[in-house]
């Protein structure tokens, strides 16, 4: 065989060179050569394009199907079949009740492999159907083109003026002579314009998420965000992220929950949510995405979008719901990180999924028994077992799904890894309301963002209110203890709560000692549980295991593991073995009130950094300007007037500004570089609320830096050029930029680049 390569066919018309004639076919007959086995494509389209052309002249549709990958995860073999490819699937529930199949068990395909240069070569031919072909007829079955730029530009332009498709298709029909000749199906259109609405930014959107964008990174550079565009430059996703959420994930980084659900059951808002806990157990927010399809394009975009603002640094454990899409993404982008599915979203769905069998209520009773109360993975098996065999539901292909994830979703295939506390039992109740109250059902994204900054202000506000009552206020003990008091003293108030909850579960508990194994102790907790009417429910036996010499223990219930909290059956051995003190590794930084976390000292980036004075004055001016719009705009006289005078006050009012700030920063030039009290009187008579640099606390910093031993050398060549900014460059402010000279006293450190 000769090492040329075939190039693909040339078709014999035209037309996709013409935007109106991609439309479909034209009055000439188009001629596609056949595949033959050693057609070399560039690319994946360009040899999709061609058989799908083909397909469309032979009367018969495509899928792709035998997909598979090398170890490096790239494409590296895949089949181009007849969509009448396979056989249909019975399903045994619906057997009174069956749907239409399109499956003949055709053999029709061509067999590609990709070449490690990134070539597409046709490997194999087999053109033989058993079942009628219709040329006529193709456009209905699954050999479609993809709607052409000019088709989805002349539909979105008309969908956005009003017309209906009902009145925009057949025009397209008129214009290609007839539906035959159409390289799509009339339903590709309505798709295309669903999705199109999906996160159709109009001109309001799209500005007021930019100025949000730039608003957000003049009061803090770190303040993160991509956008990510389609073929046409139009916004398709966004995410973004402040940068107090971004120093946070340093601290509580370690597990994430990814909900693409938020407000799109409620809401007509795609908004999806990065989030995880803090040390009192509340909400973080670790940043937010908009996002027009719900592909796994779309999540490995979103996905190492937010990775790249989070510096690279993988998350341990993230949970997110049952989406094979998201599935996939985070198999792509997050191969390391133990990834759980929610729980709240599986359970959820069972009336939707189970509703209609006839013992619905006592599958549904058995499933929760073997997902919430198995302690082991063998007790989890039997009864699901048990359950399918009794009520045959073998052929249910909802749960066959569910069994084969088991072990990214069942308690207790997933309590050895630690998920924080996040709720297994049910959707985190501060997540579902984390903008609830801000956000309603008819709300615009405009009106979203503007409420945004007043969601995240509250969220910062109970966070400080927690700390607050942490430091200031005890929870008394309930057992006279050391230990209860070490948590006590070292644990938030909310945590050491669910410490205490423990504790009192402990009057269930009974212990049994089974064995000693010199300094390696066995004992069986057994523990009652009480029904919400107060009557016996069952008991259940817990293994835990104590090393005296080592200080550790270990219980079956895994609640440390999964939580971080030391469960009752644990505390009920330590008691009995008169244990004063609980090693350090079990009190989790995690957890504790006195840590200071960097976040914290991160600017409240959500505050207009304006006084009521300044609002006030800015509220009277915005009163005037619209006074003068309405009558500017009367005439282009008056326009022309009222613009030219505003410019002419504007230029000398930032002359003035300008002028007066670099007077004054001259002439405080030394007292600044040393930290005198100058610096703070130069900047308060510039700038009463607006500074965007606490001064007073970069001064201490300062001293602080330079009492250090550890302290850099200060060389005259290592001065840092510091641009501040008194007042943001927009329309409700007036900008006064000065430059000052500062020593490079933080070359190089992690302090100095978020002081500064």
């Amino acid at each position: 065989m000769e090492d040329t390569e075939a190039k693909p066919p040339e078709i014999e018309s035209s037309s996709v060179k013409d935007d109106q004639q991609e439309l479909g076919e034209t009055s000439n007959p188009v001629s596609v050569t056949p595949p033959e086995s050693g057609m070399v494509f560039n690319s994946e389209k360009e040899l999709h394009d061609y058989f799908n052309l083909y397909a469309h002249h032979i009367g018969f549709g495509i899928v792709k199907k035998s997909v598979k990958n090398g170890d490096d995860g790239q494409l590296k073999y895949y089949a181009l079949t007849c969509s009448k490819y396979g056989k249909r699937r019975m399903n045994v529930e619906n057997a009174l009740n069956l749907k239409p199949s399109t499956k003949t068990g055709c053999k029709a395909k061509i067999n590609v492999k990709v070449s490690n240069e990134g070539s597409f070569i046709i490997s194999g031919v087999y053109l033989e159907h058993n079942h009628q072909l219709s040329p006529r007829k193709s456009q209905s079955s699954g050999c479609k083109k993809k709607v052409n730029s000019y088709v989805k530009k002349r539909l979105g332009v008309n969908d956005q003026a009003g017309i209906s498709l009902n009145k925009d298709v057949p025009s397209l029909v008129v214009e290609t002579g007839g539906y035959e000749n159409l390289l799509f199906t009339v339903k590709d259109p309505r798709n295309y314009i669903g999705r199109a609405r999906q996160f159709r930014l109009g001109p309001d959107d799209v500005e007021a998420l930019s100025n949000y964008f730039v608003r957000m990174q003049k009061r803090n550079s770190n303040f993160f965000y991509a956008i990510d565009t389609d073929e046409e430059g139009h916004w398709r996703n966004v995410f973004w992220a402040d940068a107090r959420s971004i120093a946070a994930y340093e601290s509580f980084g370690d597990v994430i929950s990814f909900d693409s659900t938020y407000l799109t059951d409620r809401y007509d808002m795609p908004l999806a949510l990065f989030v995880g806990v803090n040390h009192h157990g509340q909400t973080l927010l670790f940043g937010c995405s908009l996002l027009s399809n719900d592909d796994t394009k779309s999540y490995i975009w979103l996905f190492s979008s937010w990775l790249e603002c989070m510096s690279g640094c993988h998350p341990k454990a993230i949970i997110t719901n049952q989406c094979k899409a998201i599935q996939a993404a985070v198999a792509k982008v997050f191969p390391h990180s133990h990834h759980r599915l929610c729980l709240w979203h599986i359970m959820r769905k069972i009336p939707e999924k189970l509703g209609g069998l006839a013992q619905y209520k006592e599958v549904e009773k058995i499933l929760k028994r073997a997902v919430y109360e198995s302690i082991e993975v063998g007790e989890f098996e039997e009864t699901w077992s048990k359950m399918i065999k009794e009520y045959g539901l073998e052929k249910n292909e909802w749960l066959n799904s569910l069994y084969d994830e088991r072990h990214h979703w069942v308690p207790v295939y997933i309590k050895n890894s630690f998920w924080a506390g996040m709720s297994i039992s049910q959707r985190s109740e501060s997540v579902d309301a984390f903008f609830n109250g801000y956000v309603g059902s008819k709300s615009s994204l405009k009106q979203f963002l503007e409420q945004y900054d007043t969601a995240l202000k509250s969220k910062i506000e109970n966070e400080s209110k927690a700390d607050f009552a942490s430091f200031h206020s005890i929870i008394p003990v309930i057992f006279d203890c050391y230990y209860e008091k070490q948590f006590q003293e070292v644990y938030t108030n909310d945590i050491f709560r669910l410490f205490q909850e423990e504790m009192r579960g402990m009057l269930y508990c009974n212990l049994v000692l089974n064995e000693v194994d010199e300094s390696i102790s066995k004992h069986h907790v057994k523990e009652v549980f009480i029904g919400k009417n107060g009557k016996y429910r069952r008991q259940v036996t817990y293994d835990v295991c104590f090393n005296e010499i080592e200080g550790e223990s270990k219980c079956s219930c895994c609640l440390f593991e999964f939580k971080g909290i030391l469960c009752r059956h644990l505390m009920k051995v330590l008691i009995e073995k008169n244990v004063k003190e609980v090693p350090c590794q079990y009190i989790l930084d995690r957890w504790r009130k006195d840590i200071k976390h960097r976040y914290t000292l991160i600017k409240n980036c959500y505050d207009d950094f304006q006084s009521n004075e300044q609002k006030l004055r800015y509220d009277k001016l915005c009163s005037h300007f619209y006074r003068v719009a309405e009558i500017g705009a009367i005439s282009t006289e008056n326009y022309d007037f009222f613009v030219r005078t505003i410019d002419e006050a504007m230029d000398k009012l930032m002359n003035q500004s300008v002028s007066k700030s670099i007077n004054l920063n001259h002439a405080n030039m030394e007292p600044m570089q040393e930290g005198s009290e100058e610096l703070q009187q130069a900047a308060d008579g510039n700038n009463r609320s607006q500074t965007h640099l606490n001064v007073q606390a970069k001064k201490k910093v300062i001293q602080e830096q330079k009492n250090e031993e550890s302290q850099i050398d200060l060389q005259p060549s290592k001065k840092k050029r510091v641009i501040i900014h008194y007042y943001a460059i927009d329309m409700k402010h007036i900008c006064i930029c000065a430059e000052v000279d500062l020593q490079h006293a933080f070359a190089g450190s992690s302090e100095g680049r978020n002081v500064f």
